[in-house]
């Protein structure tokens, strides 16, 4: 009777255990079978897509290296650019961070290019190469953007400072901003260095730009095309002193504290020619996303000829998106730059939540929060394509698509993708972009359901 009893108690367990696995894996699935809604041509796109996805399972920083060995393809790029399809997803975050350690480890990249300003980004590059500092009160007085100052950021730059330890200079890997759209730091930087390395100069060129620094929106917007004209030479003649006296500052300094003090005065000229034009809606030129390619470029060049570096920034900017602002993004002008040695990855989702800048009715803006889509993806969409495959998270290589293939014939058309940046105003349908994803990225990475980024508060 007590054997009988145990295999009874056994079977029950055995049973237990199957339906807890199948309830497991149902909802980590959790895709519809249902295709209504689908065309015959989408549902046969979806039947070829499914064979060419690779899984991913789990939190994006428990993946193993095995896990990413198809991105072993991206070894040969320079510039490796990581989107986000919002600025406020912890999956997306974490992606990021498991990628670029992937590419540190065993492709030798040297930095982590942010879509931040440059001289912010210098307090956090001593942190991760020194020790200087402590993270969270720098994320919380330094950083210009909430969409950085959160805890898989600050996960990131630990994991930075932690690879640096016991590394020489040589080996180390860096965090470096290239956006330009403030004048906050760089004058103290600047003002410092030139007390060192050459009072002189330093006597010109810090009223100049300490009268830049205090320029407020208002300001740009009163300013006169001759006084913009006129200020923009001061600049660019500083940046040639400096070319000038290149051998007096650096025997004074050093290369390295000269070649960043440099780029230093060049992201504040930038930054003044961005917020006059953004302050007057001159949109003929895109000059953020020229500059921050520039900026990238410059990047990959002050860490050696050879150096690998990888991009952080909205999907917008490293899609190699020739109409993007009216003149091109950042990764279109990296890819006239470098042609397949620029690599794009672009991130997707269908539902979830997301952080961002809540915008009412009336285009208010109604303070940053968590958000949520919960209805399905856009019809037509190739989110809800993605939505409707096979597994919930994954990746594939565009690149290795075959022509006149189901799906090379479906993205013939650009096709709705949605796009959320900072603000989201609870409408979905206002983000989905028309979009040629096969031109502008190389790689996607899909996850259908995301979970907001865990900000870090300022207070």
């Amino acid at each position: 009777m007590l054997k009988k009893n145990k295999l009874i108690i056994i079977t029950i367990l055995i049973l237990f255990q199957v339906l807890a696995f199948i309830s497991c894996q149902m909802k980590e699935n959790d895709k519809p079978s249902d295709l209504g809604q689908l065309t015959e041509q989408e549902k046969l796109v979806i039947q070829e897509l499914n064979q060419w996805l690779y899984r991913l399972y789990g939190s994006p920083l428990t993946l193993t290296d095995n896990d990413l060995i198809s991105f072993d393809q991206l070894k040969d790029a320079k510039l490796v650019a990581l989107g986000e399809a919002t600025h406020g997803t912890k999956e997306f975050f974490q992606m990021k961070h498991r990628i670029f350690q992937f590419l540190v480890e065993y492709y030798q990249h040297k930095a982590f290019g942010f879509e931040a300003d440059f001289a912010e980004s210098l307090f956090f590059d001593d942190y991760i190469c020194q020790g200087l500092g402590d993270l969270e009160e720098l994320m919380k007085t330094k950083m210009h953007f909430w969409t950085w100052r959160n805890k898989e950021v600050k996960q990131l730059l630990e994991w930075m400072k932690d690879y640096n330890i016991g590394r020489s200079e040589e080996e180390k890997i860096h965090y470096y901003g290239f956006d330009c759209q403030y004048t906050t730091y760089q004058t103290e930087f600047i003002q410092d260095y030139l007390e060192q390395a050459y009072p002189v100069l330093g006597d010109t060129a810090v009223p100049v730009l300490e009268q830049v620094k205090n320029f407020s929106t208002d300001d740009y917007r009163d300013m006169t095309q001759r006084t913009y004209n006129d200020i923009k030479s001061q600049l660019e003649s500083l940046e040639n002193q400096f070319d000038e006296n290149k051998d007096l500052l650096i025997a004074n300094s050093s290369t390295r504290e000269y070649e960043i003090h440099k780029q230093l005065l060049h992201t504040f000229k930038q930054a003044f020619i961005v917020r006059y034009h953004s302050a007057n809606f001159i949109v003929e030129t895109d000059w953020r996303d020229q500059f921050m390619a520039e900026n990238a470029l410059w990047i990959a060049d002050f860490l050696g000829q050879n150096a690998k570096i990888t991009l952080w920034a909205h999907n917008g900017h490293v899609a190699k998106d020739p109409s993007y602002g009216g003149s091109g993004s950042m990764g279109h002008h990296l890819n006239q730059e470098l042609s397949n040695l620029y690599q794009v990855v672009g991130f997707s989702f269908s539902l979830g939540s997301f952080t961002a800048v809540g915008q009412d009715q009336y285009g208010n803006y109604t303070g940053t929060g968590t958000h949520e889509i919960t209805t399905e993806p856009q019809k037509h969409s190739i989110n809800l394509i993605f939505h409707r495959a096979l597994y919930p998270n994954f990746t594939f290589h565009l690149d290795a698509i075959p022509a006149n293939s189901q799906w090379d014939n479906w993205l013939n058309t650009p096709r709705p993708f949605l796009s959320i940046g900072a603000v989201f105003n609870g409408n979905p349908s206002n983000y989905y972009r028309s979009t040629d994803i096969r031109a502008h990225y190389n790689w996607i990475i899909h996850f259908d359901r995301t979970t907001a980024s865990e900000l870090i508060p300022q207070n």
